[in-house]
């Protein structure tokens, strides 16, 4: 007896499992080891064609932002369970004398073939991450493994696996991620600024038709970041954020429209639908036209910010001002496209005596023609 179960366990991967039911098939969870994950499981060929495949083309891109994921946060990292289909059964070994045995030993054969139904850039990284640090091979990760029923069957999994899955708004994402560095500058900026403490819309990365907000947390991250010239990757230091909330608490003082938003709660209504500067795309681009500013003066309060700034309280910030159709309007719609940002940077920096850039001035001589 003692000689079988040797021979078993080198025949088999064993793992304790849970074994539940979903859709009238077995299925069962196991807690596999990141090290062991690269070797059992796998992936269809990405160059097959898509009636051919049981998932999505695999993005090579998304892989190592998910490993640095990994290796720069080995103590508090958090990943979801893969699923994956068995081509063959496994044997599942009760532990306990209930009726209904649901604790137990799963034992794979060692030639069965572990197919991954969601869950391809985490085996991807995984492989990448354990790679480059290799003590995060002791960790493990959650499995809910099927027994393979066919390409059609998997190829169902695939689509009910995503059916539902919605991702979050930018906009909370930013509000509950601590490790990035341009979302904890948004926070800040938004908890600093009077008019973004009350008129930020934090759940949403849009806003419907009758929310009382102005903006939305995501485009001050958008916005803020862009001020200050960051990279995606880049951090914000203490000065960093100083900087920006000096800038934008100027910028609430020369709006008289976003002042007066906090004391007529139908207003952010009203100006949103026909103003300009109660916009993402208005945040994008003056904070695109005012981040050389920070290199006027070496010392750079409030005040001076205000100085700068005053112009802005000229300008005719309504849909109806010609000046915006083409700029960052399109058949009077507000237009959100890169382009928009620069032409409407364009106009503000000129506006407001800021030279512009090679590259911006050909943009504005090809708008003007």
């Amino acid at each position: 007896m003692a000689q079988a179960t040797q021979q078993a366990a080198h025949s088999t991967h064993d793992f304790p499992a849970l074994r539940g039911m979903q859709g009238g098939r077995a299925c069962y969870t196991i807690m596999c080891p990141l090290r062991l994950i690269p070797r059992l499981f796998h992936y269809d060929d990405t160059g097959l064609p898509p009636e051919e495949r049981a998932q999505r083309a695999i993005n090579p891109g998304r892989i190592p932002e998910i490993a640095d994921y990994l290796t720069q946060n080995p103590d508090s990292y958090i990943l979801p369970a893969i699923t994956a289909s068995l081509d063959q059964e496994a044997e599942f070994v009760p532990t306990g004398e209930e009726l209904v045995p649901l604790v137990g030993m799963l034992r794979i054969p060692r030639e069965a073939r572990l197919l991954i139904n969601d869950g391809q850039h985490r085996r991807a990284a995984i492989e990448r991450a354990v790679t480059r640090k290799r003590e995060l091979g002791h960790d493990s990760i959650p499995v809910l493994l099927f027994i393979d029923e066919g390409l059609k069957r998997s190829q169902q999994m695939f689509a009910d696996l995503n059916r539902h899955a919605i991702r979050p708004s930018t906009s909370l994402n930013t509000y509950f991620d601590k490790r990035d560095a341009a979302s904890t500058l948004a926070r800040c900026i938004m908890q600093e600024v009077p008019c973004f403490q009350e008129l930020t819309e934090v759940e949403k990365s849009s806003l419907p038709q009758k929310s009382r907000k102005l903006f939305t947390l995501s485009a001050i991250k958008n916005a803020s970041w862009r001020f200050l010239e960051k990279r995606k990757r880049d951090d914000a230091s203490i000065d960093d954020h100083v900087e920006c909330i000096t800038f934008w608490a100027a910028v609430c003082k020369v709006m008289p429209d976003w002042l007066e938003s906090l004391r007529d709660p139908s207003l952010p209504m009203q100006l949103r639908q026909g103003s300009i500067h109660a916009h993402g795309v208005f945040l994008q681009a003056l904070a695109v036209s005012c981040s050389s500013l920070r290199r006027e003066a070496a010392e750079r309060d409030i005040d001076w910010y205000i100085g700068r700034l005053t112009p802005l309280m000229e300008i005719d910030w309504q849909r109806s001002n010609p000046e915006w159709e083409g700029r960052c309007l399109r058949d009077a719609r507000i237009s959100k496209s890169h382009t928009s940002v620069e032409l409407l940077a364009c106009y503000l920096k000129q506006r407001l005596g800021i030279s512009l850039s090679e590259d911006q001035r050909q943009l504005e001589d090809m708008f003007s023609q």
